[in-house]
């Protein structure tokens, strides 16, 4: 998931009265939930680094395990330092232990994958049930939040200001799905007036208004689990039925609308894609394009085999490629079909590599 949701669900257990168990837990909550993407920093030295290194080895359950023991002990050091005794060790262990489980827990349930075995065992694991930028979550965490922690004129400027970008994403750059944006919108009015009758009154009320928030978030994700798997399920059937070998399947989240699907798919030639619309009767839609499943020629091979694009090759999970021959060689696109579709696309899931002849 993007780092605002991990750093609202931190923060959404911190508040639910966790941070009384020791000083720091607020900061090991929240530092633990957005920690393991501290290899997030590898994408500074190169983009295909970052896709090497993404979601492995700070993903995986050995830093999952070692990694509440370094922070407790950072954040005991602090405390130390700064001479404030409240600071507990143990309490800090299993605060960033809950912590650091949701960071993996989350990122596992979008299409990007997770590498839970990590160092030992490099297989991708997708939970294809939650867009990785899910607005709903935001609105429901960051709105408990918003009511517990926006006293004070700055607080509720930068809380604001966050609602706007918030709002900018959901409205402005996803296209249609015009329902779902008057709901979200509805969802911030709602978190408004209850703000402006000043509720919840009291700290407790805080806390389980809190407690809630993560409880309908954990619903909500379960659910997403559920939906997804039985849309796989589905399509899977569906194509069969229509006479397409099917050989690979993504049925994943889309923007905004818990009940479109992202369903990309291998036939021992080509991929396919479509959506797929969740209701009382399923509907398949599929584009009339293919993508060529070329990944065995000898140049896409030899091209997936250079050094610099060894991340993406580890990555990518459908891809495809387009060979150009140019005066002293071949130039060699790479995407993946989950993010790029388009012939002319250029940006994220796309790698060049340049072979002479």
């Amino acid at each position: 998931m993007d780092p605002i949701a991990h750093t609202l669900v931190g923060a959404a257990l911190a508040k639910s009265g966790l941070e009384k168990r020791s000083g720091y837990a607020s900061l090991a909550l929240v530092l633990g939930a957005n920690l393991p993407d501290i290899d997030g920093l590898t994408y500074f030295v190169s983009g295909d680094l970052g896709l090497y290194f993404r979601r492995g080895w700070t993903h995986g359950l050995l830093a999952i395990a070692t990694g509440p023991f370094v922070l407790a002990g950072a954040l005991s050091l602090l405390a130390r330092l700064r001479g404030h005794g409240r600071a507990r060790f143990g309490p800090l262990v299993w605060l960033s232990l809950l912590a650091l489980a949701t960071h993996p827990a989350l990122d596992w349930f979008n299409n990007y994958g997770m590498r839970w075995l990590m160092p030992l065992d490099g297989r991708w694991s997708y939970g294809d049930a939650v867009f990785i930028v899910d607005p709903w979550i935001w609105l429901v965490l960051g709105g408990s939040l918003f009511l517990a922690a926006s006293h004070g004129v700055v607080r509720l400027i930068v809380w604001i200001l966050g609602a706007m970008a918030a709002s900018f994403i959901v409205i402005a750059i996803v296209p249609g799905l015009l329902p779902w944006k008057l709901l979200f919108v509805a969802g911030l009015l709602v978190v408004v007036m209850l703000r402006a009758n000043k509720l919840p009154r009291t700290p407790v009320g805080s806390e389980k208004l809190a407690r809630g928030a993560i409880t309908f978030v954990a619903i909500y994700v379960l659910s997403m689990v559920a939906l997804s798997t039985a849309a796989h399920r589905w399509a899977l059937a569906h194509l069969r039925t229509q006479g397409v070998i099917v050989e690979k399947l993504m049925v994943g989240p889309a923007p905004v609308s818990p009940f479109t699907r992202d369903v990309v798919f291998s036939t021992p030639s080509s991929y396919r894609y479509g959506t797929l619309t969740i209701g009382p009767e399923m509907r398949l839609e599929l584009s009339a394009e293919s993508l060529p499943r070329n990944q065995d020629s000898p140049l896409v091979a030899r091209a997936l085999r250079a050094p610099e694009v060894k991340g993406f090759a580890v990555w990518a999970r459908f891809p495809w490629a387009e060979v150009d021959e140019e005066e002293r060689g071949y130039r060699i696109t790479l995407r993946d079909a989950r993010y790029a579709r388009d012939r002319e696309s250029s940006g994220f899931g796309t790698a060049v590599v340049f072979l002479r002849d």
